[in-house]
């Protein structure tokens, strides 16, 4: 399995110098360790079961892996104690100290709900060890046991009394300062955009409805760096009148806004700004820290010892001086203001990007916060660590720059006209020498600046006069000629991003040498590498388009130095290497076709009458070429989710037709079941009632027999059961003779 100190090496790595440099710094290094625990615990890797993590307190394991880089024995010894405290019982009251305390009072709750009444210690001990409470717990209470619910509550209250005077203080401290901070920034806002309305509203209600006060209340927040607070005016809706107070006339507008204005003024100057100080610390000048930037041999700014420790606005000053010091490098003129309107609007023609934070927003640094400032710093700690310069500008203007010999006994040549940009290549190293240290007041003499002398003939010399004169004069070479002619027609700045490339060194502006390196004398392969990298520069606009012409009339000339050289003739400032030069014929064959391609990229560029629009057209069309390809993959997409979604319905509604056929014959067959159950029990039914009929005549016929010889003389023999049964016919008595009227007796009363 893999150490997750291998795997997760590059986060350890970016924060190791900002734990090491907290010396003394508890909560410092606790934010630190927070911030690394989160990356490791919140990454995809950590869910690799093959990473093998460290156990519960993955923050204790961190710490123990910084121990090995920290070179203080004063500070090894601290941490030492920190990581053996945390081997102790863990549950026990005592285990609980003022600097764990330190170290996790930045785990506050993130919903803002809980704000809602304050912290208080109780609360935070509650909180930062929850752990450790759990396991108290679990050794003073049968936690399987329900009833034993309500005594985890004393127990805790007593857990936190038996914790000693100076941790029950820090604890408090916490709270007070979670119920000032309240919240972090982005929850505030979650809560704010989904409550506020309603919670202002239903308050100014209730006083309305329970005292009878009518409300005129201005509420703000900050919305961030760079930007004015958000304010917002609530008052009490008018009962009678037709509109609210702020409303009711052209002057309470006014006011209302005049309130609001000022209100988020005296926000931006008072409350939004981080560690202010007071007006009697600022008066006191002996409170004043030492805010002085040295420079290094190059004259680049060295980063400032301490500034974590300044207030914003003394970091604002020293972020200002470290990128004053180092336009001065390229200017050659300490006294340059850095044009932030221009850097803010390019930054890339004028700061190496990799100088600042990816996003980072450039501009005046007095106008940044607190994060945005810290961001860079530790960014050029970064830097500083890898011996690099920690700011470096790639462009200036052009009436930035000092020029020793055109400015000589005043400022009476100097032009009213808008300088033009000149753009100065990001990966040059050997930058103009520095005037002076930089340490330069308003009440220094303005007269002549002390400058090395700079021969006429190299680039840095011509770079405040001149340009197109200068490179003209490099060589006659028809196929340059062209070139440059070509190359001047191109827009100032060109369209298109290109990524970093590399140049050589001396194809700069800021080359001051009157000759070229030795190494391109004495080495094929360096003239060779040193022409392809010319050759393969991209460019689009002028101004790199010029660079790209230095550096090809450079070599050229240096051809025909190395030709014309005679070492009897030489003058003293001839270096003896262009003698033995291997400078020549070859070399300018190599150099003209090289110009021949880089001349037919730049007349492709020039196709059109107008190139900026030709190059604004080629990013429409491309961009418009996107756009169709995405909306005919979206389409496609769409017919195949559509076609996806057909195939799925089509067989959901046959499971359906199936599941429907399925119900109806299991429904068919229950009801022939049921039909089939219903006939055997009518068939058993009528069995039945046949059976109890048949009985029921048996029974009669017996009593019938039972009657007949109780009245008959003798008795009769029994009846067979077995033999069918007779039934008794009543048969009806013959009709007696008929006879006539002579025949019938007379009534007695009539008899004599």
């Amino acid at each position: 399995m893999a150490s997750w100190t291998l795997v997760f090496r590059d986060v350890l790595n970016e924060h190791q110098d900002a734990f090491v440099s907290a010396k003394g710094y508890t909560s410092t290094r606790a934010r630190i360790l927070k911030t690394i625990k989160d990356t490791i615990v919140n990454s995809e890797t950590a869910k690799d079961p093959c990473i093998m993590l460290p156990g519960k307190n993955i923050r204790r394991a961190i710490r123990t892996y910084y121990l090995n880089f920290l070179e203080d024995e004063e500070d090894r010894k601290a941490e030492e104690e920190i990581i053996e405290g945390g081997h102790k019982d863990r549950s026990a009251p005592d285990a609980v100290t003022v600097e764990m305390v330190r170290e996790r009072e930045n785990d506050k709750p993130e919903d803002a709900g809980k704000y809602k009444t304050e912290f208080s210690g109780f609360d935070v001990v509650q909180k930062l060890f929850k752990d450790e409470f759990g396991e108290y717990d679990k050794k003073h209470r049968d936690t399987s046991d329900l009833k034993s619910m309500g005594q985890r509550t004393r127990l805790a209250r007593t857990w936190h009394q038996a914790m000693s005077a100076d941790v029950k203080k820090e604890l408090e401290r916490v709270a007070s300062k979670w119920n000032q901070e309240g919240p972090p920034g982005d929850t505030k806002d979650r809560y704010r955009s989904r409550n506020q309305k309603k919670v202002l509203e239903d308050f100014i209600d209730m006083i309305r409805r329970t005292m009878g006060l009518h409300v005129v209340m201005l509420t703000a927040y900050d919305r961030g760096e760079g930007k004015t607070p958000g304010t917002t005016i609530w008052e009490t809706a008018p009962q009678k009148a037709n509109k609210s107070f702020s409303q009711s006339s052209k002057d309470n507008k006014k006011w209302a806004g005049q309130a609001q204005d000022r209100f988020a003024n005296w926000l931006l100057e008072g409350e939004y700004v981080d560690e202010v100080a007071s007006d009697e610390e600022d008066d006191d000048e002996d409170n004043l820290p030492d805010l002085t930037v040295e420079v290094d041999d190059e004259g680049y700014p060295c980063l400032l010892k301490g500034f974590g420790s300044l207030k914003l606005k003394y970091r604002q000053k020293v972020v200002c001086s470290i990128f004053q010091k180092s336009y001065a490098v390229i200017t050659n003129n300490p006294r340059a203001p850095v044009p932030w309107g221009e850097v803010s609007e390019s930054p890339a023609h004028y700061l190496d990007l990799e100088c600042v934070p990816e996003n980072t927003v450039v501009k005046d640094p007095s106008h940044m916060q607190k994060d945005t400032i810290t961001a860079i710093y530790s960014h050029w700690k970064e830097r500083a660590r890898r011996d690099e310069p920690i700011v470096r500008f790639v462009g200036y203007r052009q009436a930035d720059f000092y020029d020793s010999h055109g400015k000589k006994g005043g400022a009476a040549g100097k032009s009213r006209k808008k300088p033009d940009y000149v753009d100065v290549t990001s990966d040059e190293e050997q930058r103009l020498k520095k005037v002076d240290d930089g340490k330069s007041s308003s009440d220094e003499d303005e007269g002549v600046m002390d400058t090395i002398p700079i021969p006429d003939s190299c680039p840095k010399y011509h770079l405040a006069r001149d340009i197109v004169g200068y490179l003209k004069s490099l060589s006659m070479l028809p196929s340059y000629q062209r070139l440059l002619a070509a190359v001047e027609k191109l827009p100032h700045i060109g369209y298109s991003t290109t990524t970093k490339q590399q140049l050589p060194l001396w194809a700069s502006w800021t080359w001051s040498q009157a000759y070229l390196p030795q190494a391109i004398h004495g080495n094929m392969e360096t003239a060779v590498a040193a022409l392809e990298d010319l050759s393969t520069y991209q460019f689009d606009s002028r101004g790199t388009g010029r660079i790209v012409i230095l550096g090809l009339g450079l070599l050229l000339r240096e051809c025909r130095r190395a030709q014309e050289h005679e070492a009897d003739e030489a003058s003293a400032d001839v270096p003896n290497y262009l003698g033995n030069s291997i400078l020549g014929v070859e070399v300018g064959d190599q150099i003209e076709e090289k110009i021949a391609g880089i001349e037919a990229v730049v007349e492709a560029l020039l196709k059109d009458a107008n190139v900026g629009l030709s190059v604004v057209r080629q990013d429409i069309d491309k961009r418009r070429a996107e756009e169709r390809k995405k909306l005919k993959q979206g389409q496609t997409k769409k017919a195949e989710e559509a076609s996806i979604a057909d195939e799925k319905r089509r067989v959901e509604e046959e499971k359906h037709r199936k599941e429907e056929k399925r119900v109806e014959e299991e429904k068919g067959a229950l009801e022939e079941k049921k039909r089939a159950s219903e006939e055997k029990k009518r068939a058993l039914e009528e069995k039945r009632m046949e059976e109890e009929r048949l009985a029921e005549e048996a029974s009669k016929a017996a009593r019938g027999v039972r009657k007949s010889d109780a009245k008959g003389k003798g008795k009769r023999p029994a009846v067979d059961l077995g033999e069918p049964v007779k039934k008794k016919v009543k048969v009806s008595p013959a009709d007696a003779p008929r006879r006539s009227g002579r025949d019938k007796a007379a009534p007695k009363r009539y008899q004599g």
